[in-house]
């Protein structure tokens, strides 16, 4: 037998934190701890390999490493980026390669992290194709960049993890206005549109065709202010809102009908931005943990 958790970290681009919540329980989320208080500078977007936490800092232009062995205690570990990142925001990984976004100066920059705890910088993409981009999400071996500036998405094919090739790009006016984060599920993409014409709404598209994304609809307006990034596990959707505090909740059994379950804070939030979920799981015979993320059950 094994007992599960789902904690669910939430960057503070506020006050220089990340938040650590339960959410075993949808309707209940329980505030666990909180970390990275002068380390932290306007942190964004994560990502994770094995037990290490990678945190893009906005603000000076670096990203923190976390041993997250303890889920609830991280432990840091280092910092790199200097002198490469400019306002990084966006952060994936596909299998050795960590991408982050430069939101100024419209690149990604990839890394190598075959050794997790020690990042090398192998080279960057997007110049001239990118316009500011924000958010970033991998779906097999399709990278979809989100140019926050310009309406669009852009599609890369990393099979070639470390040498990212343009191969498209989708999205109008008509369908997603200053986007930021991206998230996928199955055949769906889900993109926040944080203010402009689509403002506080999520944009759906079909991948079945990943190169050619179709789009659906969009859903949310009333009960989002400010959507920066999004994540997912098994039929529940999390969205940072940013502009009011808040994590709102969307039961997305129907994936293109989600429906509002409610939202959390705990009063802890100041400008919410990155999302990650984390498992644990810990044997009950012999006590062993395993770490892993996901996107669904």
């Amino acid at each position: 037998m094994r007992d599960i958790k789902k904690n669910l970290y939430v960057t503070n681009t506020g006050n220089d934190t990340t938040e650590i919540y339960n959410i075993n329980s949808r309707s209940n989320p329980v505030r666990i701890s909180e970390f990275g208080a002068g380390d932290l500078s306007a942190p964004c977007g994560m990502a994770r390999k094995g037990n290490i936490l990678y945190i893009g800092n906005s603000r000076d232009s670096t990203v923190e490493i976390y041993n997250i062995g303890r889920l609830t205690m991280p432990k840091r570990i280092g910092q790199f980026g200097q002198g490469d990142l400019a306002n990084p925001n966006g952060l994936a990984i596909k299998e050795n390669a960590l991408y982050v976004t430069n939101l100024v100066d419209s690149t990604v920059e990839v890394y190598d992290i075959s050794d997790p705890r020690h990042p090398k910088r192998v080279r960057e993409f997007g110049a001239g194709e990118l316009h500011r981009p924000d958010g970033l999400a991998v779906n097999g071996n399709i990278l979809y960049v989100s140019n926050s500036e310009d309406a669009s998405i852009e599609i890369y094919n990393v099979c070639n993890p470390y040498n990212p090739k343009r191969i498209g790009q989708f999205g109008n006016d008509t369908e997603i206005s200053n986007h930021i984060g991206m998230a996928i599920i199955g055949e769906i993409l889900y993109v926040a549109n944080f203010q402009l014409i689509h403002a506080n709404t999520i944009s759906i598209y079909c991948i079945s065709n990943p190169k050619h994304p179709e789009f659906i609809s969009r859903f949310g307006s009333g009960f989002l202010n400010g959507p920066v990034e999004l994540a997912i596990t098994c039929n529940t959707l999390y969205v940072s809102n940013f502009n009011n505090n808040t994590i709102e909740v969307f039961d997305i059994c129907e994936r293109t009908a989600p429906v509002h379950v409610g939202e959390f804070n705990a009063g802890n939030l100041n400008r919410p931005f990155g999302l990650l979920i984390v498992r644990e799981e810990v044997c009950m015979k012999c006590g062993c943990k395993c770490i892993r993320l996901f996107s669904e059950d």
